[in-house]
């Protein structure tokens, strides 16, 4: 069962590598870098994407994600540096989350509601936004701010954030900040995407992820009713009984099967039988049929009609009756089997009891 259910656990992982998104994208130098930088900077670029005015919005939290952030912010600062492009955050959400505090230091102008937090960034996230130049000028007093708040939020409401001059109170107004090429329309981003992302912008759909855990757990169920319930061998009592021995083909006493009293898993080969040297006699007072080769007592397991199931050595072995003119002997029963011949034993009555 151990070895089924590991085929099965490997089948779903395979499934999930094949089928689950990465949270990172290549920078194109062989870095990966967050998602949602990669996308920004992408639909900035006019030689990738749109290029012009960029309308972000932030409708969630905004995580990091996976891969080299400093890679991702070079990616949107080189495309803001393009000509006639201009960037533009607008957060709808109570909080940023670190990746939309991480956008609105990029951003040419922001929206941000008044009761609403703004993550803090980490010394390593603001030390690179320094050496890129976000936070001299315009961007300044928003960079202290975050800097000084040491992990708690700051509200857009706050001295820092407020009197940022990149801060606007609708998109409208954003946009006249950001000075955007005239007869342009800007075009649009929601982060996280609403179909792409659970809610702190990391890993792929809930759905999908439901969908490949229930598949999961349907192959480990199947694996283990297979290894359960898989047919057993041949056993003595009723089990044996269940089909007409007549309506299949003989069964090769090269391939017996194990009794249930024995160990459940036979061997490859079963035991070589042993048969004495000496031939069983006619009994005294009738004719009788004579076994064409030595004999050996055998049990009865069911019944010989004219094929059944005999127990030789803890063995089960085909056998069929031999002696037709004489009533099958019942389960139970001892009777003298032979092996002169390919296939099938042959039963005889017992050598005292023949007549």
């Amino acid at each position: 069962m151990a070895r089924a259910v590991g085929r099965a656990l490997a089948t779903l992982a395979a499934v999930l590598v094949l089928t689950v998104p990465s949270t990172g994208a290549s920078a194109g130098d062989g870095t990966t870098v967050p998602d949602w930088l990669d996308r920004t900077a992408r639909e900035m670029d006019p030689g990738k994407g749109q290029g012009g005015t960029l309308v972000v919005t932030v409708g969630q939290p905004l995580a990091l994600g996976e891969g080299d952030v400093r890679a991702g912010m070079e990616g949107v600062v080189e495309a803001m540096n393009k000509p006639d492009v201009r960037l533009v955050v607008v957060q709808e959400s109570p909080d940023s989350g670190p990746g939309g505090a991480l956008l609105l230091l990029l951003a040419d102008s922001a929206v941000v509601p008044r009761d609403a937090g703004i993550s803090t960034l980490s010394q390593k996230l603001l030390q690179s936004a320094k050496e890129l130049h976000l936070c001299d000028r315009t961007r300044n007093r928003l960079c202290q701010a975050l800097a000084q708040r040491n992990g708690k939020h700051v509200r857009a409401g706050d001295p820092g954030p407020e009197s940022d001059p990149r801060m606007a109170q609708d998109e409208q107004a954003a946009l006249g900040k950001a000075r955007p090429p005239e007869g342009t329309e800007p075009h649009r981003l929601v982060l996280p995407p609403p179909d792409g992302t659970d809610g702190d912008g990391t890993g792929p759909p809930v759905t999908l992820l439901l969908t490949l855990l229930t598949a999961g757990a349907a192959l480990i169920a199947l694996a283990v009713l297979r290894t359960r319930y898989r047919p057993a061998s041949a056993a003595g009592g009723a089990r044996d009984a269940a089909l007409p021995a007549s309506t299949g083909p003989a069964i090769d006493s090269s391939s017996p099967a194990r009794t249930a009293a024995s160990a459940p898993a036979p061997p490859r080969c079963p035991p070589q039988r042993s048969w004495p040297a000496d031939r069983a006699e006619p009994a005294p007072g009738g004719s009788r049929a004579v076994p064409a080769g030595p004999v050996r007592p055998a049990t009865v397991r069911t019944g010989l009609h004219p094929q059944g199931y005999v127990e030789l050595d803890g063995w089960l072995y085909r056998a069929s009756w031999a002696e037709p003119y004489l009533a099958p002997p019942a389960p139970g029963e001892t009777v003298d089997v032979t092996d002169c011949r390919a296939g099938a034993l042959l039963a005889y009555a017992p050598g005292d009891c023949r007549s």
